[in-house]
C-alpha cells in the first residue's frame, strides 16, 4: 500500500485529469441529500427532546362534548398531577367592530404542568374577566394589554398577549384565546351539544410509560372515546407535514444524486482515459497490478472524501439555517446542531454511487496493456462481467439504504423505481438520438453534416448527456404542473363551488333567528344547515381501536374526534357505491352510510360494524351503505352520517353554509351573528384557502429550489462531457479552419450538435413531465390538469437555452484553438 500511495502522490503532481468535474458533482449531490435528511431530522430531534413542554405534560387524554366521570377522573389523578382545560371555537369582537375567529381555552391554576407561557412584556396571566390573546389575533383586531374585547356573552379585558405557549389542541386551526375556568363560564358559550373538547394533562412520576398508561386507561375506560396523545407524539400535525416535504424533496434529491452519478462516471472516465498511458509505462517498469489499482483508487478516493467533506458541511449548517428561515412558522424551532445520523446517511449514498459510478472505468484502466501503449492503442480494454459486479452491487445498495431509510418506504420505492424508468427512458432516447445522427449525417450542407455526425461522434456522451438533462428537467416540469394546477384549482375552481362562510355551534333551537339575520343582512344567499355531533370511533366489528394495533395508513376516522350527522336524503357530492341508502322514514336499529376509503383502508364491507362514542355513550352501528364523496364540492361531507332515528335526541348544534349571491359579502351578516348569536362561529373560507395557497406556493418553492440543483448538476454533467472531449474536438475545428472554414462556420457546427441534443431531450422531458403530472394529479389528488401553459413553454425554451449557451461556453478553449499550436498538440 505505501507503494500506491507514492505512486498516487506523484501522479497527482501532474493535474486531475477530469477529477475536479467528479468534486463538483459529488459536492452537490451529498449536499443536497445531506440537507433534506438533515432539516427533516433536526426538526424530529427537536420535537423529540421538547415533546413535554410543547403539549404542557408527559399524556393528554381528550374526548368530544363531556368532563371525565369521577371514576375516569380518579384514574387519571391516581397517575399523577392533572391540569383540565376545556376548548371551542369562538369569536372576539374589538370595540371598533372588528371580528375574529378564536381558539378559546380555559386554563386551571395548575396549567401549564410544562412549558410555559410566555406573554408579551408587561402582560399577566388571564383572572376573572380577562383574557390573554395570541399576537395574530391580536394583530387583527388591534388589541394591546388593557384593551376590551367580547367572546361569547362576556366582555373582557386583555391581560395580555401571548407568544408562545404550550398547544391546547391537536392542530390550532385559529390563534387562541386563554380565560380561566370562571372567565369561560361567563362567556356562555358552553351549553349541551356545543363542540368542545376536554382535555386532561398529566405530569407522571420518573420511569412511568406514558404510552402504556394511555393505551391502559383507554382500555379501560374503552365507551368514554377517550383519544391520547403522549410526549412522544408531540407535534404530531408538524412531523406529518415535515415527512411529506421531507420525502418529496429526498426524491428530488436521489434525482440529483443519480445525475451527479453519471457526471461521476464521466470525470472518472476522463480521468481513466488519462492515465491508461501512465498505467501502460508503469507497468513496463515493472508495477504490479494491485499497486497500480490503488493508486488510481487513492486519487479517486482523496478527491471523492473531499467532496462528501464539503456538501457534508453544507448538510451540517442547514439545520441552523432552517431555523433562521422557517423555525418561526414551526411550533418549535428545529435543531441547529448537526444531525449526524442524516450525515452518515449522505456520506454513505456518496460513497455507494462513487464506487458504482467510477469502478468500471477505473477498473478499465487498470487491464491496459503495455503492448497496446506501444501501439498507440489507448482504448478502453475489453468489458467484463466481474468488471460490473461491484458498480451493480454498489448501486443496488443506494437503492436500497434510500428505501430502507426513508420515513415511508412505499413512497420511496416507488420514487426510486420512477428515477430508474426515467433513466431508461432518456438513455433510449439518447440512442435513438444517436441512431438518427447516423442515418442521418449525410443530410443537408457542410455545417448541418458535421453538426449532426458529432451526435454519433466516437466517445460521444449522447445516452449520458439524454439522462442527465433529460432526469431534472422531467421533475422540474412534473413538479411545476402539479403546483400549477393545485394553484389553479385553489384560485379559480374552489371559488366557483365553495360558499363564503361555514358558521358552527348554532343551536338547533335558534335556527329560525339565524334565518331571520341571514334574510335581512345577506338578501338572496343559499343558507344551508345539517345537524353536527362529534365523537370518536372506539371499536371496530367489535374490537375496541385500543386493541388493533398499528392503525392503517388511510383509517383517519380513527384519529381523534369525527364529525357526525344525521340524514333522511343523500348529501350533495355523494354516490352510494355499495349496499342502499335508507328510507327517508328509517326507524330501525342504528344504522350508519360510511366513506368507501375509509372502508377500504379498514376493509369494512356493508353489513359490518363500528362503535361510536357520542356523549360518552357508545353506539354500535351497523353499515347501511358505501358512499364516494367529492371532497372538492366543499359542501357538508361527513366520513360517517347516521339513518334517522338514532341521534335525534342527542344534544345537537347544526352547522351552516353561506353562498351569497355573485359578488355580495358577507360582513353584515357576521356582524349580525357577534351581536345576536354570540355563540355561533364563523369561518371564512378566503381565509382558509388564503393560508393554504401561501403554504402550498412556499412549498412548491422549496420544491423547485431542490429541481433546480438536479437541473444544475445536469447542465454541469453536459460541460464536463464537452470538456472531457476538448481534445478530440480541437483537432476536428482545426482541420476544419484548415480546409477554409471560417469562426463562424466552426461556431455554428457546435451550435447545431448542442441545440439537436437539447431539443430533442427538453421536448422529450416536457412530454415525460406532462404525462406524469397528469397521472400524479390524477391518482393522488384526483384534480383536473391545469398548468400553466406560457410558464412551461417559458421553461422548456430556457431549457435548450441554458444547454446550448453551457455546452458552447465549455467548448470555447477548442473553438477558439490556433491551428499551430493545436498541430504540435496532436
Amino acid at each position: 500500500m505505501s507503494e500506491a500511495w507514492r505512486l498516487a502522490r506523484r501522479d497527482l503532481r501532474g493535474g486531475l485529469g477530469g477529477l475536479g468535474l467528479l468534486w463538483l458533482c459529488l459536492a452537490i449531490a451529498v449536499a443536497a441529500i445531506a440537507s433534506v435528511t438533515s432539516i427533516a431530522s433536526s426538526i424530529d430531534s427537536a420535537i423529540a427532546s421538547n415533546g413535554r413542554n410543547l403539549i404542557g405534560g408527559d399524556l393528554i387524554v381528550r374526548s368530544a362534548q363531556h368532563d371525565a366521570s369521577p371514576r375516569e377522573l380518579a384514574a387519571l389523578t391516581a397517575q399523577g398531577r392533572a391540569s383540565k382545560s376545556v376548548t371551542l371555537r369562538a369569536m372576539a369582537v374589538a370595540p371598533g367592530g372588528k371580528i375574529g375567529l378564536a381558539e378559546l381555552s380555559s386554563i386551571d391554576a395548575a396549567w401549564p404542568l410544562a412549558g410555559r407561557l410566555d406573554l408579551a412584556p408587561g402582560g399577566t396571566r388571564p383572572t376573572g374577566r380577562e383574557v390573554a390573546v395570541g399576537r395574530e389575533l391580536a394583530e387583527r383586531l388591534d388589541l394591546k394589554r388593557g384593551s376590551a374585547v367580547r367572546v361569547g356573552y362576556a366582555r373582557f379585558t386583555v391581560s395580555g398577549i401571548i407568544d408562545k405557549m404550550p398547544a391546547m389542541s391537536g392542530f390550532a386551526f385559529s390563534p387562541p384565546i386563554l380565560v380561566d375556568e370562571a372567565g369561560l363560564a361567563a362567556t356562555g358559550l358552553v351549553q349541551p351539544g356545543s363542540l368542545t373538547t376536554t382535555s386532561y394533562r398529566l405530569i407522571l412520576p420518573p420511569g412511568r410509560d406514558p404510552q402504556a398508561i394511555g393505551k391502559a386507561f383507554q382500555a379501560r375506560f374503552p365507551d368514554g372515546g377517550w383519544s391520547v396523545t403522549d410526549r412522544n407524539d408531540a407535534g404530531q400535525g408538524t412531523r406529518r407535514f415535515v415527512e411529506r416535504v421531507a420525502e418529496m424533496l429526498l426524491l428530488v434529491a436521489l434525482a440529483a444524486l443519480a445525475i451527479g452519478g453519471l457526471g461521476i462516471a464521466s470525470a472518472a472516465a476522463a480521468f481513466a482515459a488519462s492515465r491508461r498511458a501512465t498505467v501502460a509505462t508503469l507497468k513496463l517498469l515493472g508495477a504490479g497490478r494491485r499497486s497500480l489499482a490503488g493508486m488510481l483508487a487513492i486519487e479517486v478516493a482523496l478527491i471523492a472524501a473531499l467532496a462528501i467533506l464539503a456538501g457534508l458541511a453544507v448538510g451540517a449548517a442547514a439545520p441552523a439555517l432552517a431555523a433562521h428561515v422557517i423555525g418561526s412558522s414551526l411550533p418549535i424551532a428545529p435543531d441547529p446542531s448537526p444531525q449526524w445520523g442524516a450525515l452518515a446517511e449522505a456520506a454513505l449514498f456518496g460513497l455507494l454511487v462513487t464506487v458504482g459510478a467510477a469502478w468500471g472505468p477505473l477498473a478499465a484502466a487498470v487491464e491496459t496493456r503495455p503492448a497496446s501503449l506501444l501501439r498507440g492503442d489507448v482504448s478502453d480494454a475489453t468489458t467484463t462481467a466481474r468488471r460490473w459486479f461491484v458498480p451493480v452491487l454498489a448501486l443496488l445498495g443506494a437503492a436500497v439504504l434510500a428505501v430502507a431509510s426513508a420515513r415511508d418506504p412505499t413512497i420511496a420505492a416507488v420514487g426510486v423505481a420512477a428515477i430508474l424508468i426515467l433513466g431508461l427512458l432518456f438513455a433510449a432516447i439518447g440512442g435513438l438520438v444517436r441512431l438518427a445522427a447516423r442515418r442521418l449525417r449525410h443530410r443537408g450542407g457542410p455545417i448541418a453534416r458535421l453538426g449532426i455526425a458529432a451526435l454519433d461522434r466516437p466517445g460521444a456522451a449522447t445516452v449520458r448527456l439524454s439522462v442527465a438533462l433529460g432526469l431534472g428537467l422531467a421533475l422540474l416540469v412534473t413538479l411545476a404542473s402539479v403546483a400549477q394546477s393545485l394553484l389553479a384549482e385553489i384560485d379559480n375552481g374552489l371559488p366557483a363551488r365553495a360558499p363564503a362562510l361555514f358558521l358552527i355551534d348554532i343551536p338547533a333551537a335558534q335556527e329560525a333567528d339565524l334565518r331571520t339575520l341571514a334574510a335581512a343582512t345577506a338578501p338572496g344567499a343559499e343558507l344551508r344547515l345539517v345537524p353536527s355531533l362529534r365523537g370518536p370511533v372506539t371499536a371496530v366489528k367489535g374490537v375496541p381501536v385500543a386493541e388493533l394495533g398499528q392503525v392503517p395508513e388511510g383509517a383517519w376516522v380513527l384519529k381523534g374526534d369525527r364529525g357526525l350527522t344525521f340524514a333522511r336524503d343523500l348529501p350533495l357530492g355523494n354516490r352510494i357505491v355499495a349496499g342502499q341508502w335508507w328510507p327517508s322514514d328509517y326507524r330501525g336499529p342504528p344504522l350508519i352510510s360510511l366513506d368507501v376509503d375509509a372502508a377500504r383502508a379498514l376493509k369494512l364491507k356493508v353489513g359490518d360494524t363500528l362503535t361510536i362514542s357520542i356523549l360518552g355513550r357508545p353506539i354500535e352501528a351497523r353499515i347501511g351503505s358505501l358512499r364516494e364523496i367529492d371532497w372538492r364540492s366543499m359542501g357538508f361531507n361527513f366520513a360517517i352520517i347516521f339513518a334517522p332515528g338514532t341521534l335525534e335526541q342527542a344534544p345537537f348544534t347544526l352547522m351552516a353554509t353561506v353562498s351569497p349571491k355573485s359578488g355580495a359579502k358577507t360582513d353584515l351578516l357576521e356582524q349580525a351573528l357577534a351581536a345576536k348569536l354570540p355563540m355561533v362561529s364563523a369561518i371564512r373560507v378566503a381565509d382558509v384557502v388564503a393560508q393554504v395557497r401561501t403554504l402550498l406556493v412556499a412549498l412548491a418553492g422549496a420544491v423547485r429550489v431542490a429541481t433546480g440543483v438536479a437541473l444544475l448538476l445536469g447542465v454541469i454533467v453536459l460541460a464536463g462531457a464537452v470538456v472531457a472531449t476538448r481534445r478530440s474536438r480541437a483537432r476536428d475545428l482545426v482541420l476544419l479552419k484548415l480546409v477554409g472554414a471560417t469562426r463562424g462556420q466552426v461556431l455554428a457546427t457546435q451550435a447545431i450538435e448542442f441545440a439537436l441534443l437539447g431539443t430533442v431531450v427538453t421536448l422529450s422531458a416536457f412530454a415525460a413531465g406532462i404525462a406524469a403530472a397528469r397521472l400524479l394529479l390524477g391518482a393522488s389528488f384526483d384534480l383536473p390538469f391545469r398548468p400553466d401553459w406560457p410558464s412551461l413553454a417559458a421553461l422548456a425554451l430556457g431549457a435548450v437555452v441554458v444547454t446550448v449557451g453551457a455546452a458552447l461556453l465549455a467548448a470555447l478553449p477548442a473553438l477558439t484553438a490556433r491551428p499551430a499550436a493545436a498541430l504540435r498538440a496532436l
